[in-house]
């Protein structure tokens, strides 16, 4: 379990290219730690809350991270937590000049962006920049972008190198990342899951989908970063749990108006749709249903023997 939390956090700290915190890691104890948001990538990263337990709910704070000082807005308050923290420090409360000073590095980073992004289409590079950042202190240019492949960005750094004042970091994250650092709205009208409040992303497989009889159309199941969409994880477990409760389709069972096979499942609602020896359907609650029955292999195992005697006849 130690080691499945050490590499969710190596995840989360990476976040797929973006390297907001080191992977050192320290043991996982229960200490009060507080969640913050880094912009603009929506990475959330735990830090040890001592010194500050009245941290509240959207608050600004600025700690330490990776390239510099940052500001990071609290998602919660201080809690007694089984998790991993990052080693940087909580440094202090910003005055309204660091927050007036904050925006105005924002703004810088989106026009020094605009020439970064320039260089590239003169090195004709296969790179989507995404979003770019100054920490405080504004020693350098960090810049995300995404990409299809590895992409050899050397003689572009050597160049930025010669052209720009400042030094440019380039990080590329992942599709998910991409998103959850753009934003997008999903098929469902709101906007995505990782934009809001996913913290790491779960696998997600084809086999979650199958579990829960949703259309394969990958139409449906993929979301804007062209993967499987995190939601297909919400409610995987509670399928799972009912299915084990429920027949399954084509199993023969015995119902109120006599035996047949199933043929459609309502997990949620717990309902199984039959169909009767006379051609009929009908849908019933499981707790209807006095038990499930084997396929009718044999007059013994069968409740519905008059069917089993018939099958055997025609053979």
């Amino acid at each position: 379990m130690l080691r499945k939390r050490m590499r969710d956090c190596r995840r989360d700290c990476e976040g797929g290219g973006i390297k907001i915190a080191e992977p050192a890691i320290s043991e996982i104890v229960k200490r009060l730690c507080v969640p913050l948001t880094f912009q603009p990538t929506n990475q959330v990263l735990y830090y040890d809350a001592t010194g500050f337990e009245d941290l509240r709910c959207g608050e600004p704070v600025i700690a330490e991270t990776r390239f510099g000082p940052q500001i990071g807005w609290v998602r919660c308050t201080p809690q007694g937590l089984a998790e991993v923290v990052v080693p940087y420090r909580l440094l202090r409360r910003p005055t309204t000049d660091d927050i007036r000073r904050y925006y105005q590095l924002r703004e810088k980073a989106r026009r020094d962006m605009e020439f970064v992004r320039q260089k590239v289409r003169e090195h004709d590079l296969p790179m989507r920049l995404l979003e770019a950042e100054y920490p405080l202190d504004e020693n350098q240019l960090v810049v995300y972008f995404a990409a299809e492949g590895r992409v050899d960005f050397r003689e572009l750094v050597a160049d930025l190198k010669r052209s720009f004042p400042k030094r440019v970091m380039l990080f590329q994250i992942g599709a998910r990342d991409a998103i959850r650092t753009i934003g997008a709205l999903g098929l469902c009208g709101r906007p995505s899951c990782c934009s809001l409040f996913l913290r790491r992303f779960e696998s997600v497989t084809m086999k979650m989908a199958k579990e829960q009889m949703l259309d394969l159309n990958p139409s449906r199941l993929l979301g804007a970063c062209g993967k499987l969409k995190c939601c297909l994880c919400y409610e995987h477990d509670l399928y799972c749990e009912r299915l084990r409760s429920l027949p399954k389709v084509g199993q023969w069972v015995e119902t109120p108006k006599g035996c047949g096979q199933v043929t459609d499942l309502n997990v949620l609602t717990m309902k199984v749709t039959v169909m009767l020896e006379d051609g009929g359907y009908g849908t019933w609650h499981v707790s209807e249903l006095p038990e499930f029955a084997s396929p009718p292999n044999s007059v013994s195992n069968c409740p519905c023997k008059h069917y089993c005697s018939l099958i055997r006849h025609d053979r």
